[in-house]
């Protein structure tokens, strides 16, 4: 009986809360959507821009914002929403108000544009609503293609009779087309004409290549340019204004930009907010605007970048810093600095304020996005670790050394977490396309005419054999251990190459490295055939210090065949077939911040091989090179100044085939490779010396693309000679320009183009202006 009373007690606990369920307020909805006073377009052409729909819950916003909809369109004077409640729920009504439709379009007096052309740039066409507003800006529109096109003079207006009628009538009065036949430029003492023609966007005339079009926006937009090169140098006040001289048919302008310099502002004071971690002088002494310098934008632009880094180095990772320029009151007696100066300079005040926020270490470091390249390659690459400072400045070099790994197409580092002063690092990453099939021909200004069958893979792993034949054939077998591996066939009119090489760069996760290499080689000397087969094995430590230690041993076979009747006694004698071992030591010492386009540090390289065999000799080589950025423009793409010191010397008598040449590419530009070199007596042909020296330095400069990418300027000066003793009988010169062309399609090896001149040179040295190689060469 009580378990009875208790099931009727829950029925009519249930029965009571449906019943006010039932009487509680139902959400209104809508039954039905009206269109009304529509007459030229269909109910289904205005509900298309309606979003309230008969099943939806009535919502006054989405009706607003419906109404909103049609007006937007432009095809409706006016519109009235009305809502009607009934029992079954809420209809809304949209009553119209449509605005006529055009007629007809036309257009008078044009010439230099199709009607199609002209109608391209408008918003409307015939049995479109006319909509006053888009006709004018039709007009606007079709004068500015005409100015665009050169028509300087011409004029576009609507007939207002026809728009009475329904009709669109633009009324084109042409005029002459303008052409730019001189520009000029005048009062600039700063910046050279030269320069501002680099920074402007109009040119003159010169016929086939440049149309010299009179363009008004562009004449605007090259003012604008030439005031922001002059604000950016520190010209704060320059004014630049455009001056144009028609000729009397109106046909040529010429065109003359105007330019009031000013005054080049002064850095009067630095003044710091907001530090607490760094003193005033600690900050002041790593920026390059200080008291006294000339203010530049780029200039604070990177002062602002350095002092970022300088805080993101020791963990302050969220810290920022804002630049603000205070002017000094030019009426103000000038500070002791700048007493005497004439004239007065303008000066400004920096403020920096820094807010420092907290300091983070290094939590975890995760690897993502790496689905082919095994995540103890990437952390090698990483010169950060967990528990150490959050270094902003190691992540960024590590950025870069992952993508000069060439195994990714993009690589980000970021900072993660939200556990107090602890940040993990999520280091993310893009599969790149590491291996290379290549079928071609190619042309050498050393080596003729080469073929080339090559096969590369710079993301090998010598143990990742396939699960199953299907895993090989998709080419995802052997990949993902960072290891090299390169197969090259090159057959050609004067050379013969083929090699196999293989290298661990990393032995079993340590600072060891491991080489392999087989090759074959066959060369057409001057006066004989050269033919070399051997293999080398190397290994190598990388030590903390940015030092580099490898040991090599190689044996070779070498083949002297084919010689000529002229060939000199000393090639004689080197005839037939020899055996050489050899035992290479290398230390290299390499501070450079880029493996492709070093730009700062210095690189040092030391080897000693003693060979063995057939003959006992020993060579001796050491090289030093140094790359210092001079200048760095608005784009971040830096001029580099480098030099370097080769020195050379072989201890022993060595054969023809193991001694010293010079020339070329890598050597001294402007004469032939091998065309510096002792000669046999008696005869013109080339025998090799046991020393050589060659020096040079070298500017490149950035003419078109991105940073390390397109096409770079290279001027530069190479001297060195190859003696037969270690002694100075004569020494070569020469100097040259050329450039650098990175292809996308190599990577970041570029294609080397070179003219050298020589300036001092010997009578038997064999001379060649033009020169090309494929790699950077310095």
């Amino acid at each position: 009986m009580r378990r009875q009373k208790r099931i009727v007690l829950i029925l009519a606990v249930f029965a009571l809360v449906t019943a006010a369920a039932d009487g509680a307020e139902k959400p209104d909805r809508v039954v039905e959507v009206r269109v009304e006073g529509n007459k030229q377009m269909s109910r289904g052409g205005v509900l298309m821009y309606v979003k309230t729909r008969a099943g939806q819950p009535y919502s006054e916003n989405v009706v607003n914002d419906d109404k909103d909809r049609l007006l937007k369109s432009g095809r409706f004077r006016s519109i009235r929403v009305e809502t009607t409640r009934t029992a079954k729920g809420v209809i809304v009504t949209f009553t119209v108000t449509e605005r006529p439709l055009v007629a007809k379009l036309t257009f008078q007096g044009n010439k230099a544009y199709q009607d199609s052309e002209l109608t391209k740039e408008l918003r409307f066409g015939v049995r479109d609503a006319m909509n006053r507003f888009n006709v004018e800006k039709g007009r606007r529109d079709i004068l500015r293609k005409y100015r665009n096109g050169g028509y300087h003079f011409a004029a576009v207006t609507v007939d207002a009779e026809a728009l009475k009628e329904l009709r669109v009538l633009y009324r084109i009065v042409e005029g002459p087309k303008v052409v730019i036949r001189k520009l000029r430029f005048s009062e600039n003492h700063t910046f050279g004409n030269l320069r501002l023609r680099q920074e402007v966007s109009v040119a003159a005339r010169f016929w086939p290549f440049v149309a010299g079009t009179l363009d008004s926006e562009e004449v605007e937009r090259s003012v604008n340019a030439i005031r922001s090169l002059y604000v950016r140098e520190g010209y704060l006040d320059a004014e630049v204004g455009r001056l144009m001289e028609f000729s009397d048919d109106k046909k040529d302008v010429t065109l003359t930009f105007v330019i009031k310099e000013g005054i080049r502002y002064r850095i009067n004071k630095v003044i710091f907010r907001g530090n607490e971690v760094f003193r005033n002088a600690d900050l002041a002494k790593r920026l390059a605007l200080r008291q006294g310098e000339s203010f530049t934008a780029l200039a604070l632009y990177r002062d602002v970048r350095k002092l970022q880094d300088t805080y993101g180095e020791l963990g302050y990772i969220e810290a920022s810093v804002d630049a603000r320029k205070i002017f000094v009151d030019p009426t103000a007696p000038p500070p002791a600095w700048a007493r005497g100066m004439k004239p007065k300079p303008a000066m400004l005040n920096l403020i920096f304020t820094i807010t420092e926020r907290d300091q983070y270490h290094i939590g975890r470091v995760i690897i993502r996005g790496n689905t082919t390249t095994q995540s103890r390659v990437v952390r090698r690459e990483l010169h950060f670790f967990p528990r150490q400072l959050f270094n902003t400045v190691a992540v960024k070099d590590s950025e870069r050394r992952l993508y000069e790994s060439r195994l990714f197409q993009k690589v980000d580092i970021i900072p993660m977490g939200k556990e107090p002063k602890v940040r993990d690092v999520l280091v993310r990453v893009q599969e790149g396309k590491t291996a290379d099939f290549l079928v071609g021909v190619g042309l050498s200004s050393s080596s003729g005419v080469l073929g080339n069958i090559s096969f590369r893979q710079r993301n090998f792993d010598i143990f990742g054999w396939p699960k199953s034949r299907k895993q090989f054939m998709r080419g995802q077998a052997f990949k993902g251990a960072g290891q090299t591996l390169s197969i090259v066939a090159e057959p050609g009119t004067e050379l013969m190459r083929f090699h196999v090489d293989w290298r661990e760069p990393y032995l079993f996760d340590q600072p060891y490295s491991l080489g392999l290499r087989g090759f074959l080689f066959s060369r057409e000397r001057e006066t004989y055939d050269e033919t070399r087969y051997g293999g080398v094995v190397s290994v190598g430590h990388r030590f903390r210090n940015r030092w580099y230690g490898e040991v090599a041993t190689r044996i070779e076979g070498v083949n002297i065949s084919d010689l000529d009747s002229d060939a000199p006694p000393e090639v004689m004698d080197d005839e037939g077939t020899h055996a050489l071992v050899g035992l290479k030591g290398t230390l290299v010492r390499d501070r450079t911040d880029s493996r492709w386009l070093p730009s700062a540090g210095d690189r040092f390289r030391l080897s000693y091989e003693q060979m063995t065999g057939s003959y006992t000799f020993g060579r001796a080589v050491g090289d030093y090179r140094i790359y210092r950025t001079v200048y760095l423009d608005a784009l971040d793409r830096k001029h580099i100044l480098a030099g370097r010191v080769t020195l050379g010397h072989i201890f022993g008598d060595a054969p023809v085939f193991e001694r010293f040449y010079g020339g070329g590419i890598g050597s001294v530009r402007g004469f032939q490779y091998r065309g510096i070199s002792p000669r046999s007596d008696g005869t013109d042909e080339v025998i090799g010396g046991e020393m050589m020296v060659f020096a040079g330095c070298e500017y490149t400069f950035p003419l078109i693309g991105k940073t390390g990418e397109g096409l770079r300027g290279v001027v530069f000066i190479d001297t060195g000679t190859v003696e037969e003793k270690f002694t100075f009988t004569s020494y070569r010169a020469s100097a040259g320009v050329g450039v650098r062309w990175t292809v996308p399609f190599f990577g970041p090896i570029p294609i080397s183009f070179d003219f050298g001149f020589p300036l001092n040179k010997d009578d038997d040295d064999d001379t060649q202006i033009f020169s090309f190689s494929l790699g950077w060469t310095f």
